[in-house]
C-alpha cells in the first residue's frame, strides 16, 4: 500500500494524502480511451473535485483526467494546454453523449473503406514505424475522417489518435525505442472502429451538464475561463519527459503543427540536456512562479489551488 506524511493544516492535510495514495487502475466513464503519459490518478481528482466548491480549471489538461471528473461530478470546468494532441483528447473524453451513434456510424463507414486495397499518400515518418500495409491503412482512415461530417471528425480523429502508437514499432507513448512485431492485414481499420465503439459506449452514458470549456494555451499568459473555486493540477515536471516530441507520430499523421508550443514547454528534458541542469532548473522555477501568480489571480475568495509536483530521487 502507498504511504504518504503530511505538515501544516491537519484537515487538508489528510484530504491530500487520502487523493494520492490512490492507487490502481480506474474504468469508469472515458478514463480508458487514449493512453496519455504522467496523468493524475482519476481517484485522486475526484476526491479533491468532491472537497471543493465552484468552477474547476486545469491549466495543463493534458488528456482531460480532472476535467472528465469534474464533468461527473456534475461541475462547470474548464482546461488549457500547450499541445494541440491534448485539447484533442481532452474534448473527445468530454464528449457530449449526443455524439454517440454520429461517432459509430461514421467509424464504420471508414472502416469498410480502409480495408479496401487502394495506394494512398502515407507521411514520410510512416516509412520508419509502420509495415507498410499498416501504414495504408492508417492513411486510408485519415483520408475517410476528412471527408466526414465535420461535426464528427474531433472525435475520429482522438479515436485515429488512440492507435496511432499502438498499431507502431515504438515500445510505449514514452519510449521511442523501436520493437518491431507483424500485425495482419485489415487489423488497423478493425482496432480503428472497436476504439470508436468504446468511446461511443462510454460518452452514451456521461451525465448530463456543462461542456467543459478547453483550448489551447499558455498557462503562463491565460487563466481559467471563469472564475475558479478550484485549480487542480500536475504541471511538467522538471527534466523528466519532452512531453510534446513524444507526440511526433499524432502530428504527422493529423497534420498538426507544433512547433510553436515546442518552443514554449516547460521543463523539458532536452532544456536540461541543452542548458545545463542549474540554468535549466532555474528556468523552469521562474516558470512556475508565473504561471502560479497567472492561475491564482482567477480563484474565488477562499477558492483551493492544488498542485501536484512530481520529483525524481536518484
Amino acid at each position: 500500500a502507498l504511504s504518504a506524511r503530511a505538515s501544516g493544516d491537519s484537515y487538508w492535510g489528510d484530504v491530500l494524502k487520502d487523493a494520492l495514495v490512490q492507487d490502481g487502475g480506474v474504468d469508469r466513464a472515458t478514463h480508458r480511451f487514449h493512453t496519455y503519459p504522467a496523468r493524475m490518478h482519476p481517484d485522486c481528482a475526484s476526491r479533491l473535485i468532491a472537497e471543493c466548491e465552484g468552477h474547476v480549471h486545469d491549466p495543463f489538461c493534458g488528456g482531460g483526467t480532472v476535467l472528465l471528473e469534474a464533468k461527473l461530478h456534475g461541475r462547470a470546468c474548464s482546461g488549457t494546454d500547450l499541445s494541440p494532441v491534448a485539447v484533442l483528447v481532452s474534448k473527445a473524453r468530454t464528449a457530449p453523449p449526443e455524439m454517440a451513434t454520429p461517432l459509430r456510424s461514421a467509424s464504420r463507414k471508414i472502416a469498410d473503406l480502409a480495408q479496401r486495397r487502394v495506394e494512398v499518400t502515407v507521411p514520410e515518418l510512416a516509412m520508419r514505424w509502420y509495415q507498410p500495409h499498416v501504414a495504408q491503412e492508417l492513411g486510408r482512415i485519415r483520408d475517410g475522417i476528412m471527408v466526414s461530417d465535420p461535426t464528427v471528425q474531433p472525435l475520429l480523429r482522438a479515436v485515429f489518435s488512440s492507435i496511432l502508437v499502438k498499431v507502431s514499432f515504438r515500445e510505449s507513448d514514452t519510449s521511442n525505442r523501436r520493437s518491431p512485431h507483424e500485425r495482419p492485414p485489415g487489423t488497423t481499420a478493425t482496432l480503428f472502429h472497436k476504439k470508436a465503439r468504446e468511446l461511443g459506449r462510454a460518452i452514451e452514458a456521461m451525465p448530463e451538464g456543462p461542456n467543459p470549456r478547453i483550448r489551447a494555451a499558455d498557462a503562463r499568459k491565460i487563466g481559467p475561463s471563469d472564475d475558479a473555486g478550484l485549480i487542480l493540477t500536475s504541471p511538467p515536471y522538471p527534466g523528466v519527459y519532452d512531453y510534446l516530441p513524444m507526440h511526433q507520430l499524432r502530428y504527422a499523421w493529423l497534420g498538426m503543427d507544433a512547433s510553436d508550443a515546442l518552443t514554449k514547454e516547460i521543463g523539458a528534458r532536452r532544456a536540461f540536456r541543452a542548458k545545463g541542469r542549474q540554468d535549466a532548473l532555474k528556468r523552469w522555477r521562474k516558470d512556475t512562479d508565473i504561471w502560479v501568480v497567472t492561475q491564482a489571480e482567477a480563484l474565488v475568495p477562499g477558492g483551493r489551488f492544488v498542485i501536484v509536483v512530481g520529483d525524481g530521487l536518484v
